[in-house]
């Protein structure tokens, strides 16, 4: 799919100033204009993420009156259910609420909803438990934001809510005893982009703060909330570039049992922890037994105290992701066998593919999958005992949970993000669902946006490529959305060398590329269309990322490779 280049426009008079000022070549420098950092004391605090540098929680609405319930429910010792979503975020949200409750001296459970058997957010179920271990107050993590009628159910067993979430709300709100959420209206806090667990960490700090404990009382939990807010692809800046810079410094010491045996099941052996490793690595794993039933596991693990314990919990997980591996493969293929026999999902801009039988878990990752295959709105709908539950991904430009709001009628409920969102139907309503949904995609997605966007951070030489270069590239991680990896495009490349172009793997595109007096490997992965392109033997133009590959022991430079076109 031919992709649109998108070279990012700089004043280039203010970037040689900066350039000037800060001792940093322009390319450098553009890098740092673009990111909004344009004075010494912003690249500085950017470059070295602090812990004193992260919010007050109290500036998020509620937080006081949050702080004074659960206070109040330590003071006089009464329990605590934490409850949490079933997927990272949700998981890594309720294990660091929980540890740090237990860390305090409070009475802490915790429990999360089976996908399988309560489906997603808060759960007749999961109230009844609270009602059992005699819980008075409930804290949802990463949902709760429209239960509205699992709140009253909760008031007839005299058992408060405190909802703390991050998705959008509806306009008719629950009324729970709390709710923490910055994105309600009337919530100032400046970093509206936290993730369950980033709110469920701001929750810890303010009741640390008021019970005048040391900050490490809640900071010691940071690992589990980079966790989530990696996992949940959330914006890495600002305060959430803090929560994920110095969590995964704690994830890289390796002090908690369960995410140590974790990352050894995942093969991460590195000792820095990087963000891939998090979505490629850990994610996948403690994703895996909310997907395919029982997300307990996943917090069992996150709040093991030994070693031993973390071991079996771990290897749990990993077999599970295999499972999921193989569950996931199948239903994607029977997708799109069915999305070509139906129709040209390009045409119709929009997919939407349901099937009696296909296991609701592993639903999102099969839309993300043909998402990035035909680049429209993806919805895939896996009807099982009566109910279709849907997982949807979007393209930029267009907004899922608006798009579900135009179909609210033939919705039993619905609630996401713009970019993902996730709802439930009766299957009678399906074929008028597509056909509405469609509608609206149609009105809505030119061919512009059906077109995967490149964003070139700058033109730049192989003779340009440096240490210096390489140096700002390694601390400007952690990368992640609002802080993505930097894109580079080369122009009148030539492929060279022995041996010639050549697929590895699957469908990876290897060669060798000179610029100039400058040779340097070049690796694209999925890129296996452009194999002829090369062997035409006309000058080339790169989009890729700079990485360092190392192979026994030897760290050489290498161009990641995210599309190729001829020179015009």
């Amino acid at each position: 799919m031919e992709k649109i280049w998108i070279i990012q426009d700089s004043p280039q008079a203010e970037i040689t100033k900066l350039a000037a000022a800060l001792g940093v070549s322009s390319i450098v420098a553009g890098i740092l204009w673009r990111r909004e950092l344009r004075t010494m004391d912003e690249a500085r605090n950017f470059f070295n993420p602090s812990v004193s540098l992260l919010l007050d929680p109290f500036l998020m609405l509620n937080m006081d009156k949050a702080v004074a319930e659960i206070n109040a429910c330590i003071d006089n010792h009464l329990p605590i259910l934490v409850y949490g979503d079933y997927d990272v975020d949700g998981t890594t949200a309720a294990s660091l609420l929980h540890l740090f409750l237990e860390s305090i001296g409070a009475k802490s459970d915790f429990y999360i909803p089976d996908r399988n058997v309560e489906g997603y957010g808060v759960s007749h179920k999961g109230i009844d438990y609270a009602a059992e271990i005699g819980a008075k107050l409930i804290i949802t993590c990463d949902c709760g934001i429209t239960a509205v009628e699992q709140t009253e159910y909760a008031k007839l067993a005299d058992i408060k809510m405190m909802i703390t979430d991050h998705h959008i709300p509806d306009d008719v709100l629950p009324d729970a005893a709390v709710i923490l959420n910055p994105k309600q209206a009337g919530c100032e806090y400046p970093n509206a982009n936290l993730c369950g667990a980033g709110v469920a960490f701001k929750l810890t700090q303010g009741i640390a703060m008021s019970r005048g404990l040391a900050p490490e009382q809640a900071l010691q939990f940071l690992d589990l909330a980079a966790i989530g807010t990696a996992a949940d692809i959330v914006k890495v800046t600002g305060e959430n570039r803090i929560i994920v810079w110095e969590g995964l410094n704690l994830i890289s010491q390796g002090k908690r049992p369960g995410i140590k045996a974790l990352k050894k099941v995942a093969g991460i052996s590195r000792d820095t922890v990087t963000v891939a490793d998090v979505l490629f690595g850990l994610g996948p794993r403690i994703n895996a037994v909310g997907r395919l039933g029982e997300a307990m596991r996943a917090v069992r693990l996150m709040t093991a105290s030994t070693q031993a314990e973390a071991r079996e919990l771990s290897a749990v997980l990993d077999s599970e992701n295999e499972t999921r591996k193989t569950v996931e493969g199948k239903i994607f293929d029977e997708a799109v066998r069915l999305s070509i026999a139906k129709y040209d999902p390009r045409e119709k801009r929009s997919l939407v593919l349901y099937q009696e039988g296909w296991h609701h878990g592993v639903i999102g990752i099969v839309a993300s999958k043909l998402k990035e295959r035909y680049f429209v709105p993806t919805v895939i709908i896996a009807v099982n005992d009566g109910v279709g539950k849907a997982s949807a991904r979007s393209i930029v430009g267009f907004d899922l949970h608006a798009a579900f709001s135009q179909c609210s009628d033939l919705l039993l409920s619905f609630g996401g993000h713009t970019m993902a969102a996730g709802m439930s139907i009766d299957p009678a309503n399906l074929e008028a669902f597509e056909k509405r949904f469609q509608e609206v995609a149609m009105a809505q997605v030119t061919d512009e946006m059906m077109r995967p966007r490149l964003k070139i951070e700058s033109v730049i030489n192989f003779s340009d490529i440096n240490s210096q270069l390489m140096e700002t590239l390694r601390r400007l991680a952690p990368y992640g959305p609002g802080n993505m990896r930097p894109l580079f495009s080369s122009q009148n490349v030539e492929v060279v060398g022995y041996p010639r172009p050549k697929i590895v793997g699957k469908d990876h595109l290897k060669f060798k590329a000179r610029q100039g007096r400058e040779v340097l490997d070049a690796i694209g992965f999925g890129l296996a269309e452009h194999l002829e392109l090369l062997y035409s033997g006309k000058p080339v133009e790169l989009a890729y990322v700079l990485s360092e590959n190392e192979w026994q022991g030897r760290k050489t430079i290498q161009l990641e490779l995210k599309d190729i076109r001829v020179m015009n």
